[in-house]
């Protein structure tokens, strides 16, 4: 791992979308819009679809002389028949961008469907990392999360339900051409979804601040993001209209999101995928429940770094540091609360065995029982 002291020769690429962040940057939708073409798919989720700021973004791509079709039928953790739907709504009505409004799985699924768009080849070709056939339509992704900063990585993760796994499309291909992070989509967000969403983002955080592949780069974004999660996500719960908080987390995960394409995530991840992919656990649920066991167990090799990170967080402790904010947002959950038996966990030890993309970044390696005793210990 690099350390302060001690550089090696890695190289290491970083990019990212152009970007306009801060309250009111919605509002831009419509002039960058106007750039990439005539004709628009808006791509979101029951939810956020219902919400007059979804319709005031309409209005304005539709005031600025855009034809406009959405497609508001995403699902968590999408699966990949949503994906093609999706595609298929935004070939049929021959869109020259298509904008993602919304949380991590509509972004992901807005992404790739800009690339099948303009490419028809099964998705089932391009998981895994650099598959992609080329780059899709143009993009615009507005987050109305502070979680996944899906909106400036390169990644999208959807569920194979032939195989109950998530998996990951990793390719520069998938970077939009414009995010846009308006903290203000975030005050209509219920505690529930801020929680396990922000959790999310301190996973990302701490799984790229001790990776083996640490950069100083992405260091200090991941300390910072840190730092604000700390400060901002019990305030962001329970005080849903705290506009400080909100732009607190929403630039937190922002930074979360731009650990991902140069380090990326590590174990937590990739365990909490057979978790996402057969159970249906909420991802930040899935992270937030694995990760102190996984910091625990990576403490023997991580101790130098885990210490910064207690500092960041205000705590001589980093792991009952998490633990504390964890319980005082609600995401303090076991598996077992989500219809996981003990029987299960030997085959979902072997799945994210699977996920070596993940677990290669870990500091300390992963092996099969150290899989299953992990899941034994958030059981």
């Amino acid at each position: 791992m690099n350390t302060a002291s001690g550089f090696d020769s890695r190289i290491f690429g970083f990019g990212m979308p152009r970007l306009v962040m801060g309250t009111g940057a919605r509002n831009q939708l419509a002039e960058h819009a106007q750039a990439f073409g005539q004709r628009a798919c808006v791509v979101s989720d029951p939810g956020v679809a219902a919400q007059p700021q979804f319709h005031e973004l309409l209005q304005s791509l539709q005031a600025a002389g855009l034809q406009v079709t959405t497609y508001t039928e995403v699902l968590p953790d999408p699966p990949l028949r949503i994906v093609e739907d999706c595609a298929q709504v935004a070939r049929t009505c021959e869109a020259d961008l298509i904008v993602g409004v919304g949380g991590g799985s509509a972004l992901d699924v807005a992404k790739i469907a800009a690339v099948l768009k303009q490419h028809e080849v099964p998705i089932e070709s391009m998981f895994g990392t650099d598959q992609t056939p080329g780059r899709g339509i143009p993009t615009i992704l507005l987050p109305t999360t502070a979680g996944t900063g899906s909106e400036v990585t390169p990644i999208a993760v959807l569920s194979d339900e032939a195989h109950d796994l998530k998996r990951g499309i990793v390719s520069d291909d998938l970077l939009a051409d414009y995010a846009l992070v308006d903290p203000e989509l975030c005050l209509t967000l219920p505690p529930a979804p801020t929680a396990y969403t922000g959790m999310d983002t301190l996973t990302h955080a701490i799984e790229a601040y001790t990776n083996k592949f640490a950069v100083p780069l992405i260091d200090a974004f991941a300390l910072e993001a840190v730092r604000l999660v700390a400060t901002c996500l019990s305030r962001a719960v329970h005080h849903g209209d705290d506009r400080d908080a909100r732009y607190g987390m929403s630039l937190a995960s922002l930074l979360g999101g731009l650990c991902l394409k140069s380090v990326n995530t590590a174990a937590v991840h990739a365990l909490a995928y057979p978790l996402g992919g057969r159970f249906h656990v909420p991802h930040g649920v899935a992270n937030s429940l694995l990760l102190p066991h996984v910091m625990r167990f990576n403490a023997p090799v991580a101790a130098d770094r885990y210490a910064t990170i207690g500092e960041v967080m205000g705590s001589t402790d980093c792991v009952a540091a998490v633990e504390a904010l964890s319980a005082d947002v609600g995401t303090d959950k076991r598996m077992r609360e989500f219809g996981v038996e003990q029987q299960h966990i030997s085959e979902m030890a072997t799945a994210a065995m699977e996920v070596q993309r993940l677990l290669k970044n870990n500091p300390r390696e992963v092996t099969l029982p150290d899989a299953q005793a992990i899941y034994e210990q958030a059981w």
